[in-house]
């Protein structure tokens, strides 16, 4: 499977993606549900394309409780360069959920000066650049979750955040289980259950199988 659709070859066809993959020297590699794809604990400079399959970023404290970073679906893109240089001693690990096929190159390999002056190169670089400032404003948005007062709060704003995102005509959907959700909003999951279960009997949310629709005039209501 090729990643011309991702956006590190955004305006590549097929043909360049093809010479590309191999002027990067990119390696594919295939992971079962649960693996530890890559850990920051290390200096690699890979960079990581998710061909398919779903994977979370996640980091353990020093008494082994686990936070999830962030959620990565098909054609997402990860390494050193989308995440806190401090957090490389963190233990940051990115986990296969379910199995997953990933194309790994090397990021030096990218940003070295392309020997042919090629204008494919040249344009993986820029979509390389783009793809940052896309990860720096969901960092924005992370922290604007994980800032809020309470359970409740954090949970709306996330759930704002995906129905922000999800196209018009369709459904949002929270992309985590009940106990993958405490993780991601460092809350207990207990907790985190009463919370939904207080804002559907209030009519503020309806959910079923991750699937949810939220009132925009909940405030007025709680």
């Amino acid at each position: 499977m090729l990643p011309e659709n991702n956006i590190l070859f955004d305006g590549i066809n097929e043909d360049d993606c093809r010479r590309m993959i191999n002027c990067f020297n990119a390696e594919i590699r295939k992971y079962k549900s649960g693996s530890t794809i890559l850990s920051f604990t290390d200096t690699s400079d890979k960079l990581g394309v998710i061909l398919s399959g779903r994977a979370v970023m996640v980091k353990y404290d020093i008494n082994g409780v686990r936070t999830i970073m962030e959620t990565l679906d098909e054609q997402s893109i990860f390494g050193a360069y989308f995440t806190f240089t401090a957090l490389q001693r963190g233990g940051v690990e990115i986990v296969s959920e379910g199995d997953c096929e990933i194309m790994f190159v090397r990021q030096s390999e990218i940003t070295k000066r392309c020997e042919k002056a090629c204008l494919c190169h040249s344009r993986v670089v820029e979509n390389l650049l783009r793809l940052m400032s896309e990860k720096t404003i969901s960092l924005t948005e992370r922290i604007e979750v994980l800032t809020q007062r309470t359970i409740e709060d954090k949970l709306i704003s996330y759930l704002h955040i995906i129905e922000d995102k999800t196209p018009d005509g369709k459904t949002p959907h929270i992309p985590f289980s009940t106990t993958a959700l405490s993780d991601y909003l460092c809350v207990n999951r207990s907790a985190l259950q009463r919370e939904i279960k207080k804002l559907k009997t209030k009519g503020v949310l309806t959910i079923s199988n991750r699937k949810f629709t939220l009132l925009r005039n909940h405030e007025q209501d709680i």
